[in-house]
């Protein structure tokens, strides 16, 4: 029965030293992740091109002006008048808020689910990366402080941007380019009739 019980713990304690195991700093792949960088990039300039829409909207909507108009005849309207343009400018106010608060949301949903996918994507790498590679375990540190500590050769974090990167190349704007006169191309060569 001794006997029996050493081999158990000797048994155990070799399976465990077996384990391969890692740790990869979770912000440092998210900042190091160039689909990511991609993305915010391309967040920045729609949040700015939804503002010229919204600044357009305001200048067509006439609101300076009338807001102007209000402001130098004020006092100098019957009560009727200031009261309609008043009521006018409030109605267009609130239709432009309401714009911009039905763009702000759509657009904040549409950030989130992608990067909501993105993160899934990189989650998703990690798993494979670590069956592929033999590991028992990867760890995740963060900010937090779930690993208080680890020896820096199981650090494998750059491996992991590396690897991901390379997975989910970023297009270049020559890259998508060339993709698109050749798809043009290719649609000109359907279009075409042999004479």
């Amino acid at each position: 029965m001794r006997k029996i019980l050493v081999l158990l713990i000797a048994s155990v304690t070799l399976i465990s030293c077996q384990q391969k195991t890692a740790y990869v700093n979770n912000q440092e792949i998210m900042e190091g992740f160039d689909k990511l960088k991609e993305a915010e990039e391309k967040f920045v300039q729609e949040e700015e091109a939804m503002k010229a829409k919204m600044d357009a909207m305001v200048a067509q909507s006439g609101y300076q002006d009338l807001v102007q108009e209000y402001q130098s005849k004020q006092g100098k309207m019957s009560k009727s008048e200031e009261e309609d343009l008043y009521n006018k400018i409030m109605q267009i106010q609130q239709s432009l808020g309401q714009q911009q608060q039905m763009n702000n949301q759509q657009f904040q949903q549409q950030k989130n689910s992608e990067m909501d996918s993105l993160v899934n994507t990189v989650k998703d790498f990690v798993k494979t990366y670590g069956k592929d590679n033999g590991y028992t375990f990867i760890y995740g540190s963060n900010e937090s402080g779930n690993i208080l500590y680890g020896k820096d050769e199981l650090d494998i974090t750059e491996d992991v941007v590396k690897a991901l990167n390379a997975k989910y190349p970023v297009e270049s704007e020559d890259e998508a380019t060339d993709e698109t006169a050749n798809e043009a191309s290719a649609e000109e060569a359907e279009t075409e009739t042999p004479e």
